[in-house]
């Protein structure tokens, strides 16, 4: 793997440290078109999202494709469609599924820091903090027996050399000087990966920090969900020998073009992946429209930012009575929208073409029906929830008062 031979390749002493500090004699004429190309690349990205209003809830949904072709790169093989229904359900014991929601929480926790300012040891921390369960230390610190070993802002490694790695590191990380942004990004992102100061899982925590440095200001990816598992996996293997002479040497061109090639992939396919949701938004919004269930179109953005649903969840979120919520799922269960499972005395609503977009490798999904024979919906836009009765007239006496007309 990528991570693992630059990791031996840096413990042989055969990679010099630490990356240069300045363009000279590095940024040549290909590396900088590569990095004018995928600035451009991104910068199209960039619009795309903030254009759209489903952003913020299309953001997560790219995080977990993200988490998951990052986990499946070191050899898990992992389900959305459990991770959704987990969520629900309050239960993370699954030990893979836990993996998929701890990726996208460090994703998000330090995605308003890596806006505003570089990665640092603090971000590390950050991001170690959200996998507990794996108990990841610096490396050369003592084990105990506790399950869970979190890292303190405050607490470095007891060894003196991983300490001085790790002070270099930050330093080099917070000093951009005159190189390039994205050059300095993928070398700052290098050198934490050569001295890899976690006793485990350096490789992870690598690639949440080059999602984490490329939101930075002067790149300012809008969100971290780039593909860059996915794009890693086509690109793993393609001329190491190459780079890692180039490293040995100093010659630093090649491994940043292949990583720059890398970035541009990942753009690609976060830019189709961007695409096929908004275009799966669309055609429900027009089917829905078409099939006379114009009214329920209000309720894309909750079956969208909760793949798996059941009543009481949907009940609580637009604050209505259960019996609304159930009649608003069941219609769009009969539309073809949602489909209905049996989950014991309860019954979970999965957004099954989301799903299948989300898992499936060109990001593509099932057509929505042609047409669909009528029925009479549950739901009616204009009773959303209890009504209050009107009380009936009375008479003098307090009997009802009742209005009768005719011949």
């Amino acid at each position: 793997m990528h991570f693992q031979e630059i990791r031996r390749a840096a413990a042989q002493g055969t990679i010099s440290l630490p990356p240069p500090a300045n363009s000279e004699g590095l940024e040549d004429l290909a590396v900088l078109k590569s990095c004018l190309k995928v600035i451009r690349e991104l910068s199209g990205f960039r619009y795309a999202f903030a254009k759209d209003a489903m952003a913020e809830t299309f953001a997560p949904l790219m995080a977990s494709v993200e988490a998951k072709n990052e986990l499946e790169r070191q050899g898990l093989k992992v389900s959305l469609k459990s991770y959704f229904l987990s969520l629900i359900l309050k239960d993370l014991e699954n030990p893979d599924i836990l993996l998929i929601d701890n990726y996208i929480n460090a994703l998000f926790n330090s995605a308003n820091e890596a806006a505003n300012g570089p990665i640092t040891v603090q971000t590390v921390v950050n991001v170690v903090n959200s996998f507990p369960q794996d108990g990841i230390n610096w490396r050369e610190n003592p084990q105990t027996d506790e399950e869970q070993i979190l890292l303190q802002p405050d607490t470095f490694p007891d060894s003196k050399a991983v300490q001085v790695e790790l002070a270099r590191w930050e330093k080099y990380s917070k000093e951009l000087r005159d190189l390039d942004p994205l050059v300095h990004a993928l070398l700052t992102n290098l050198y934490f990966m050569a001295i890899s100061p976690l006793n485990r899982h350096n490789g992870r925590v690598t690639q949440i920090l080059l999602q984490l440095s490329l939101m930075g200001q002067n790149i300012n990816s809008p969100a971290p969900c780039l593909m860059l598992g996915r794009a890693l996996m086509t690109n793993a293997h393609f001329g190491i020998e190459e780079r890692l002479y180039g490293l040995r040497t100093r010659q630093w061109s090649p491994y940043l073009q292949y990583m720059l090639k890398t970035l541009s992939k990942a753009i690609l396919l976060s830019g189709e992946l961007l695409a096929s949701l908004q275009r799966l938004y669309a055609q429900t919004e027009a089917y829905l429209k078409m099939i006379g269930l114009a009214s329920h179109a209000a309720f894309l953005p909750v079956i969208f930012k909760h793949p798996a649903c059941r009543t009481g969840e949907f009940s609580s979120i637009f604050t209505t009575r259960r019996q609304v919520a159930s009649h608003i799922l069941n219609d769009l269960a009969r539309a073809g929208i949602l489909e209905r499972v049996e989950d014991g005395r309860d019954r979970v609503f999965y957004h099954t073409r989301l799903i299948e977009l989300l898992e499936s490798e060109n990001y593509s999904f099932s057509p929505l029906p042609a047409s669909i024979d009528p029925f009479v919906p549950l739901y009616q836009k204009g009773t959303p929830g209890r009504t209050k009765r009107e009380p009936l007239p009375t008479r003098e006496d307090g009997l009802p008062k009742f209005s009768v007309t005719g011949d």
